[in-house]
C-alpha cells in the first residue's frame, strides 16, 4: 500500500480505453517487446534493458516530446496475458505508475485499457510536460494498433 500525498489527489489520473482488432495474447506480446519501443513509439528515443528476470524487466528509457526530454528507469512487470505494470524507480518523476490491461472480447478483439498516474518532481516540468507526457502515453494504444496493422500488411 502506498501513502497518497494530498497533492496526488489533485493530480489527474489518465485513462485511455480502446477495443483493438487483435487477440489478447498478440497485443500483449507486442507490447512486451519493449526493445522495439523506439521504433514504434515516436516519443521514446531509446530504451536499454538493464536487467531481465523471469518476472520483471528493468529498462532505462529516454523520452523526447517537443521541448521536453528526459530519461528514467522503470521496472516492467508482465502478467501474461492480462496486464503489464510499469513502475518508475529513478528519473524526474516523483511517481510513475502505469498499467496496461488486456480484456479479451473475442479471438480477434481485445479491450486495452491504459492507466497512468505520474507526477514530475519539478513543478516546472510538471507544468511544461505533465500533460504532454500523459497524452503521448494515452495515444500509445493507437500507435501500437497502427504498428500491428503495418506488420500484418508486410506479412501478407
Amino acid at each position: 500500500t502506498h501513502a497518497k500525498s494530498s497533492y496526488s489527489k489533485r493530480m489527474p489520473k489518465h485513462e485511455a480505453r480502446r477495443v483493438v482488432p487483435f487477440g489478447q495474447k498478440r497485443i500483449f506480446d507486442v507490447m512486451m517487446d519493449v526493445e522495439k519501443y523506439p521504433d514504434v513509439l515516436p516519443f521514446i528515443k531509446s530504451l536499454k534493458i538493464r536487467d531481465r528476470s523471469p518476472t520483471t524487466v528493468t529498462a532505462r528509457v529516454s523520452v523526447g516530446v517537443g521541448p521536453l526530454s528526459f530519461s528514467y528507469t522503470c521496472v516492467i512487470t508482465p502478467m501474461p496475458y492480462d496486464a503489464i505494470e510499469v513502475n518508475g524507480t529513478s528519473g524526474p518523476f516523483k511517481k510513475l505508475y502505469a498499467k496496461w490491461r488486456f480484456q479479451e472480447i473475442s479471438e480477434n478483439e481485445t479491450e486495452v485499457t491504459c492507466l497512468l498516474d505520474s507526477e514530475f518532481r519539478s513543478r516546472v516540468m510538471e507544468l511544461a510536460g505533465g500533460q504532454i507526457f500523459a497524452h503521448q502515453f494515452q495515444h500509445a494504444i493507437d500507435v501500437f494498433e497502427e504498428h500491428m496493422k503495418r506488420q500484418d500488411r508486410k506479412n501478407r
